[in-house]
């Protein structure tokens, strides 16, 4: 396979994704074989304490499902033990077992191209670019981003493929984008990550203008408080996810936030993220306009570069511009290292103060910096913010966007990614993609609750119903 185009069909995206997976293409696990199997590992589960029971994630994933249904905002173990039998009783706990040995014959096998069923371009960058595909077995869309080895190493970018996997593999958070599963061909690796089809922040912004030929009639209206503030929470949720893992992400900016087809927030692109586990670093990374005074001045930084670029990030969802102007790049970078921002777009005061927080130069006193999310949580900004209900996955998303108005590429936009052949790809460079094969189990059980749902093995609203059979959509 020398080229990423070859596949590609123009259809609609909010169709393929609505219409799902045909039922003639997906490959149904291999239940009945293995019930022998499903059947010992009920009797292993079945003798457990609720207390065990619940540090299996199926079994967590499950009971949250099931809160839902029973309106219960507590989902952890103490309601978990309150619950059990009721818990045990209904069809999610019916379900653990067969999931259970179906995700450990999943994880026995290498992930390769032959597990998805590939429908349409999403999105490109500069080397390689991401596809709409659903996995045969649980019929669950995914996005999967396509880089081609040799333009990689022509670019001189192998670094920055392999830190975004080194990255992905390491945290899972609702809050950024998730690596479900990598694989590799001779020509391209590939990263099957969290589907979001809402576009990117960046897009959102540029449709607060109105649509008119005429500039001056051009003008922006600022997303609503309300809207800043939940992608704002939900934007430090996913930074400290990051921070946990022991990186800083770096790249923080309205078009590397993404939005899934409910507006919810995910942070993706870990190419410019860095290990600063073992230590302060001082490296210029990231974009320019986002970077922290102490990045441009090359000082020692761990942290606290992110929570400066959620600062410019606000600021830019409320007018569309920058807090740290200048003619050219010197005067950008001056003026950044000056830290000093005028509020001319009629910034809430609430705002203003959280942002100058954020954007403080002394980096010992930058909101973030000494209590990570913790401390941003305690700002007056988020004063009555319901922060586990975010955290839960229960905040719907004030401003839904419409999958129809996102403009993915066209198979003559991808057809450039073809392998150059003025480069040769060596066994030397193979060797640093030797360990690129990946499978997360604990995100496969969320597969598997929604291929549960959709074969409607799980009830997924309150007193319904959960037998077999049933459609295979996604709904």
């Amino acid at each position: 396979m020398d080229g990423i185009a070859e596949t590609v069909e123009n259809v609609g995206l909010a169709q393929e994704i609505q219409k799902g997976l045909a039922k003639s293409l997906q490959k149904t696990p291999k239940f009945k074989d293995w019930q022998a199997e499903i059947d010992a590992k009920a009797a292993e589960i079945g003798g457990m304490s609720a207390s065990a029971m619940y540090k299996i994630p199926l079994v967590s994933m499950l009971y949250a499902e099931w809160c839902r249904l029973q309106d219960i905002k507590d989902r952890n173990e103490a309601t978990f033990t309150q619950n059990f039998d009721a818990f045990k009783a209904g069809k999610h706990y019916e379900i653990v077992p067969k999931y259970l040995v179906c995700a450990d014959k999943t994880e026995a096998e290498e992930p390769t191209a032959k597990m998805f069923e590939e429908m349409r371009p999403l999105g490109k960058g500069a080397f390689g670019a991401v596809f709409l595909v659903f996995s045969k077995q649980t019929a669950q869309p995914f996005a999967v981003k396509k880089t081609t080895k040799a333009i990689a190493k022509k670019n001189k970018m192998i670094k920055d493929i392999l830190i975004e996997r080194e990255v992905l593999s390491k945290m899972r958070s609702p809050f950024c984008v998730n690596l479900h599963y990598s694989y590799q061909d001779d020509d391209i690796v590939y990263l099957v990550i969290t589907l979001c089809a809402g576009g990117d922040l960046a897009f959102l912004l540029q449709k607060q203008y109105p649509e008119t030929k005429k500039k001056e009639d051009r003008k922006f209206t600022p997303f609503a408080d309300g809207v800043i503030k939940f992608y704002a929470a939900s934007m430090a949720c996913g930074l400290q996810a990051i921070h946990d893992a022991g990186y800083v992400y770096r790249d923080l900016k309205p078009q590397n936030v993404l939005l899934d087809g409910e507006g919810q927030v995910r942070i993706s692109d870990m190419g410019l993220t860095a290990n600063v586990s073992k230590g302060p670093i001082k490296q210029c990374s990231g974009t320019r306009g986002f970077w922290s005074p102490e990045t441009i001045e090359k000082k020692p930084y761990t942290f606290e570069p992110d929570w400066w670029s959620l600062g410019v990030t606000m600021y830019c969802l409320f007018s569309d511009k920058l807090p740290f102007k200048g003619k050219g790049d010197e005067e950008k970078d001056a003026a950044t290292v000056a830290a000093v921002i005028e509020y001319t777009h009629g910034e809430p005061d609430d705002l203003q103060a959280i942002i100058s927080a954020l954007c403080t130069k002394d980096q010992t006193k930058r909101l973030g910096t000494n209590g990570g999310l913790e401390e941003v949580k305690k700002h007056p900004y988020f004063s009555g913010f319901d922060w586990v209900q975010l955290i839960n996955g229960d905040m719907e998303a004030l401003v839904k966007p419409n999958v129809n108005d996102i403009n993915a590429p066209s198979k003559s936009e991808i057809a450039a990614f073809t392998k150059p052949k003025d480069v040769d790809w060596t066994a030397e460079d193979q060797q640093a993609f030797k360990d690129w094969p990946y499978f997360d189990k604990d995100l496969w059980f969320k597969e598997a609750i929604g291929r549960a749902k959709n074969w409607k093995e799980i009830p997924t609203v309150a007193g319904e119903g959960g037998g077999g059979g049933g459609c295979c959509t996604i709904a």
